[in-house]
């Protein structure tokens, strides 16, 4: 038999019928008996009989108490339950974003070591400043690239060389603090300027010239000191601004630059 049948509320009252019927038919063997036994025997069988339902009714009430301490146990168990469930959900998320950075990251850095290799390996970049700005060209979609060069002691920045800038066009010489050029260099960090100037140099594309690109100043630090700028310009968005720092350490450790 299941027990849930025993912690039925019905199942209850059918006990106690039960035990009030076995009551009477104990009475009614008395019919048969030869000699009545007199009232003591009458009040004894019905002390049994109350003492019997005592019983009955104090299991039942503890089983009701049982009841109510298994349905609060049930409740405080679902509600455990979901609270364990959302912090294991919230605990996945974590892994999860985890696990999708630590991906970001080796592909990033996978990513930046091809970069850098395919910079270093290349015999010309070492005498070539020009061959070094088509490779980065090649490598970050640039349709235009200047390299700028602090001359001593002035403290100017000259161009060194160029790619891809319109025929008899020359970026004019600045210095540090001074338009663009010279906040990048003072700030020494590679910047994305994201309002070009309309009277900016513009660049060749296959629908004609067009100053509506990405304009990447990409300094190079050395000892704390910058002493050149890289001026890229692109009409796809690169990951260059990310890429710069180790890029340019492992260029400049090579005296590329």
């Amino acid at each position: 038999m299941s027990k849930q049948i025993f912690y039925n509320t019905n199942f209850q009252r059918w006990l106690f019928l039960i035990g009030g019927t076995a009551f009477l038919l104990l009475l009614f063997k008395n019919i048969f008996l030869d000699e009545h036994p007199g009232a003591v025997y009458y009040v004894i069988e019905f002390l049994a009989f109350l003492f019997f339902l005592a019983a009955i009714f104090l299991s039942d009430k503890n089983n009701e108490k049982l009841r109510q301490r298994l349905s609060l146990l049930q409740a405080s168990s679902d509600e455990k339950s979901r609270k364990y469930n959302h912090k294991i959900e919230k605990l996945q998320d974590i892994i999860e974003g985890f696990e999708k950075d630590q991906n970001e990251s080796l592909h990033f850095k996978t990513y930046q070591d091809q970069i850098i290799g395919k910079l270093t390996s290349d015999e010309r970049v070492y005498q070539d400043k020009h061959h070094l700005l088509h490779m980065l060209s090649e490598l970050f979609h640039g349709m235009a690239v200047v390299l700028f060069k602090k001359e001593e002691p002035s403290g100017s920045f000259i161009v060194e060389a160029t790619y891809g800038l319109p025929e008899g066009f020359v970026p004019d010489s600045f210095e540090a603090n001074e338009g663009l050029h010279g906040q990048a260099v003072a700030d020494g960090k590679p910047t994305l300027i994201e309002e070009i100037p309309e009277d900016y140099v513009p660049v060749n594309s296959g629908l004609g010239d067009s100053n509506h690109y990405f304009l990447y100043m990409l300094p190079v630090v050395k000892n704390n000191d910058c002493t050149r700028l890289i001026e890229l310009m692109s009409f796809r968005e690169a990951d260059i601004q990310r890429l710069w720092p180790e890029v340019m350490e492992q260029l400049t450790a090579r005296d590329i630059l």
